[in-house]
């Protein structure tokens, strides 16, 4: 053990972290190790930072063991980099303490509350399934016995999507494990649910048939995984838990569940009991997850809620000095989140602006560049990324003669959008795609990153995997054509795998027993085929990684003996894949992001920092259609909110969302914006067209109004940021 202030001294010299500098993550840092805390962390505040240096100082300071200590995070990789920092800096510390290095920081838990689940919930004889399994046998019983097509079925899942038009099979069966997973998120009493049910009856006929298959085959999805890590908790059978956990650090917590809320409670009972204590650490103004069953209100309200469950009362302390930003930049932002006064009344936390010590001299504004069409901003926009990133000295003049000039050394740069999808769902290409055009045009060495850009089942590689597996199981198409019920696009990819694949290369076929299909011999021998597609960009290496452990993940969930029938194969693996319920897990960008041009959604930039953001505020966004409202001014609350009332009320999550359902889309889509901002550390530019800029249609038709929350518009209609002569307009 050494001081307090021997610590102090110690991460000042060896880590250059002079916690001194800054009253509240020194107060976060130094606190007894019984001190419950509620830290509000604003965007760029070193919450990693100040979360590594709790775990330091309970350890050199207090003797707590590291396997004693608990760390949960949003994703996978931010485990992997809190882990990694911690050990890093801790080795760094025993060398200046001249000691050797305590290899038990290798056993810290961190990870994200699933993973850590895991390691209590799942045995020998039983597994965890992703997303993608648990979808394939969601479909396999949405569409037994035709259920698919069932009149009522359809009319309950428009009612949910909001969608007046017809709805194809994957959103039915999305909507479904939505709705199934909000069940369990909230802690919803399901049979009283289905007794209330009526025109919906079937939907509960098939989560009962769906929770049957998942018994018989001894496996469990995300959601009935962390039911059953509660169950163990709260009947008090993780005596390795109950016994030795005192501290509890929980990243990210605005974007908690009712379920995980409950888990963590239980969690922080064990500390409570160990002379120990819960350190919760988030911001309710980039909480971007409540389509996947967060409720921001749990973290808002969180000082109250912990209070009357375990009588513990937490101290707040706000981050609020972003080291990120540039001045120009956090003060944009501050404009920016009190523009709307609704808004900041569903805060109860009393947040201090934001504050700025970023080191960054080059105090550029915030750069405007909207023009007529897509095609006008295409050119112009593709042109600056290229300048900016080839490191030439830009010239930015607006349309009063004003300048300023700005160079970079390869800089990192991020294109943010609400969808980073190069084409949409009418077969029109969007901003994205003419990015990626024109620059690779004008240079084929510029890495254009856009995985998320693509409809996986259509991109080539994926094509040529299930193609050549098609081959394999099904060459005379005898099975595809026997069996009943498949979608009709369905059909249209299969068509397109089995020609991509006849194009791509000769006539060789694998030959395999289809009554005994071992699937992960056939990936082997598919490797080296498709070998030159995966080498050909990063993009295709994500494709292949995702697609291949997919396939043996549902295969591992599925298989007998390890061997599938070409039937299973087909229901399980083939028609999951065309219906495109293959999602891309963040976790598998493993490269560089500062090297390329980065185009991606807003919920993916969330925890990262660029020196460039560009961020689109309305490329596609011609008029005041109620199609593109959900993007800009919302008119109502959406499929989020219908399955949250829908599901809230058999639920205690004591919090039931009766809030207008058109505000709490407003604060959503408001929060998504702050998000997009704040992840410019030198660079901010808004980008869109003219319509955006000036705020009505056009073509003589200004009294048309096309109100937009990106662009400084509050839910009153009120133009705050009008003409956005707040920004420099290039």
């Amino acid at each position: 053990m050494i001081s307090q202030e021997e610590f102090v001294e110690l991460i000042k010299t060896t880590l250059n972290r002079d916690i001194k500098s800054n009253y509240e993550q020194n107060e976060a840092v130094l606190a007894p190790v019984n001190e419950d805390q509620f830290i509000v962390a604003g965007p760029g505040s070193g919450k990693t930072t100040t979360l590594v240096l709790k775990i330091l100082k309970f350890y050199f300071v207090d003797d707590i063991n590291i396997e004693n200590i608990m760390v949960t995070t949003f994703t996978k990789k931010a485990a992997r980099q809190l882990k990694d920092k911690t050990i890093m800096w801790a080795k760094q510390i025993f060398k200046q303490l001249d000691k050797p290095f305590d290899k038990s920081f290798n056993n810290i838990i961190t990870g994200t509350l699933d993973g850590i689940a895991e390691d209590y919930v799942a045995f020998d004889d039983m597994s965890v399934i992703d997303n993608f399994t648990s979808s394939a046998l969601m479909m396999q019983t949405l569409l037994k016995d035709d259920r698919i097509n069932d009149k009522k079925l359809k009319q309950f899942v428009k009612r949910m999507n909001e969608n007046q038009a017809g709805v194809s099979s994957a959103q039915i069966n999305s909507i479904i494990l939505t709705l199934r997973e909000a069940m369990y998120e909230n802690m919803a009493d399901i049979d009283e649910l289905e007794s209330r049910s009526e025109r919906e009856s079937l939907l509960y006929e098939i989560i009962h048939e769906y929770n049957h298959q998942l018994d018989e085959k001894l496996i469990v999805d995300y959601a009935l995984l962390e039911t059953r890590f509660y169950e163990l908790l709260n009947e008090n059978k993780i005596p390795k838990l109950e016994n030795n956990l005192r501290v509890l650090l929980v990243d990210e917590y605005q974007d908690t569940n009712f379920l995980q809320e409950q888990i963590y409670f239980k969690l922080a009972e064990y500390t409570k009991n160990n002379n120990g204590s819960i350190t919760v650490v988030g911001d309710d103004d980039q909480s971007l997850y409540r389509f996947r069953g967060s409720n921001v209100h749990l973290f808002t309200n969180y000082e109250q809620r912990i209070s009357k469950k375990l009588d513990i009362h937490p101290k707040i302390i706000y981050l609020h000095t972003n080291y990120r930003s540039t001045d120009t930049i956090v003060d944009f932002l501050n404009d920016y989140i009190n523009i709307d006064p609704i808004y900041r009344q569903t805060s109860s936390l009393n947040k201090p602006d934001i504050i700025s010590q970023s080191t960054n001299t080059n105090t550029y504004p915030v750069v405007g560049l909207f023009r007529n069409n897509i095609e006008e901003l295409t050119y112009d926009l593709s042109n600056l990324i290229y300048e900016l990133k080839k490191g030439e000295k830009v010239e930015f003049r607006n349309e009063y003669g004003e300048n300023f000039k700005v160079q970079f050394d390869n800089p990192s740069i991020a294109v943010l959008l609400n969808s980073p999808k190069e084409i949409n769902a009418y077969n029109r290409k969007r901003l994205p795609y003419f990015i990626r055009n024109t620059l690779t045009t004008r240079d084929e060495n510029m890495v254009i990153f856009n995985p998320r850009g693509q409809n996986i089942e259509a991109t080539d590689i994926v094509s040529l995997i299930c193609g050549l597996i098609l081959q394999a199981v099904d060459s005379d198409m005898k099975l595809e054509d026997s069996l009943r019920n498949i979608p009709p696009r369905t059909h249209d990819i299969l068509d397109h795998w089995r020609e991509f694949t006849k194009e791509y290369m000769d006539d060789e076929k694998l030959i395999v027993d289809k009554n005994n299909i071992n699937i992960q011999e056939v990936l082997s021998e598919i490797e080296n085929v498709c070998m030159t597609l995966i080498d050909q960009t990063a993009e295709n290496k994500i494709y292949y990684d995702l697609i291949t452990e997919t396939i043996i993940q549902t295969s591992r969930a599925i298989a007998y003996d390890d061997t599938l029938t070409a039937n299973q194969v087909f229901w399980h693996i083939l028609i999951p894949i065309a219906l495109g319920a293959v999602e891309l897990d963040d976790d598998l960008f493993d490269i560089d992001l500062d090297e390329n041009i980065n185009i991606m959604s807003i919920h993916q930039a969330k925890g990262l920092e660029f020196d460039v953001v560009i961020v689109d505020v309305g490329s596609d966004i011609l008029n005041n259609k109620k199609s593109s409202a959900f993007k800009r001014f919302p008119e109502k609350g959406g499929k989020t909110y219908n399955i949250e009332h829908y599901v809230q009320r058999c639920s205690d999550v004591g919090i039931i969302n009766d809030e207008n359902p058109t505000d709490a889309a407003f604060d959503e889509l408001i929060r998504r914006y702050f998000v997009a901002y704040s992840r410019s550390k030198t660079l901010l530019i808004l980008c869109g067209l003219n319509s955006m800029r000036h705020g009505y249609q056009g073509n003589f038709q200004d009294s048309i109004k096309i109100p937009n929350i990106a662009t400084g518009w509050n839910r009153n209609k009120i133009w705050v940021w009008e003409n956005l002569d707040n920004l420099f307009n290039i």
